[in-house]
């Protein structure tokens, strides 16, 4: 039997608000604040771990882009291997990342911290990541975090940096 029209505008008015709170829940995420940055990096590993799972907010690569590394949003993408309209599109709509989209956000947050423990200085950090390394056969640190290999030597590269292994 079909609803009265009153309790169809009633649904269409209950739907609707459902849909907006379930556009803000997915607007809070990690990413969505200044400070979110150094959040992340206090989390403990299983806490990171869900974070990346449930999906950043899409706003934590404009902040990666712009206050960690100083460079484009589209140079970042392009580095990770994600697609710029999917990315920007998510930013522009307050959207979140997709667990894959985040792990690679991450990478770079790993890395970054890893390379600042070994340059001690922010600037130092994001211009070693930047810059081609012969140890990555001229391919800068930043574009081959977009997989596990990727990153592994990355990771290795800056272990050896710590302990002064030779490469």
């Amino acid at each position: 039997m079909p609803f009265p029209r009153s309790d169809r505008r009633q649904t269409a008015k209950q739907t609707s608000k459902r849909i907006a709170v379930n556009r803000r829940s997915r607007t809070r995420g990690l990413g969505t604040r200044p400070q979110d940055l150094e959040r992340f990096r206090k989390m403990g590993p299983l806490e990171q771990r869900q974070q990346i799972r449930d999906g950043m907010a899409a706003t934590i690569v404009n902040r990666v882009a712009k206050n960690l590394l100083h460079v484009p949003i589209r140079s970042l993408l392009n580095a990770l291997g994600l697609p710029s309209s999917t990315i920007l599109r998510k930013i522009s709509n307050a959207d979140r990342l997709t667990g894959t989209e985040s792990d690679r956000i991450a990478r770079v947050l790993y890395i970054f911290d890893r390379a600042l423990d070994v340059f001690e200085d922010e600037g130092v950090a994001a211009e070693w990541m930047l810059r081609p390394t012969l140890e990555l056969s001229g391919v800068c640190p930043l574009e081959v975090l977009d997989t596990q290999p990727g990153y592994d030597r990355v990771r290795d590269l800056l272990t050896r940096l710590t302990f002064g292994v030779p490469l």
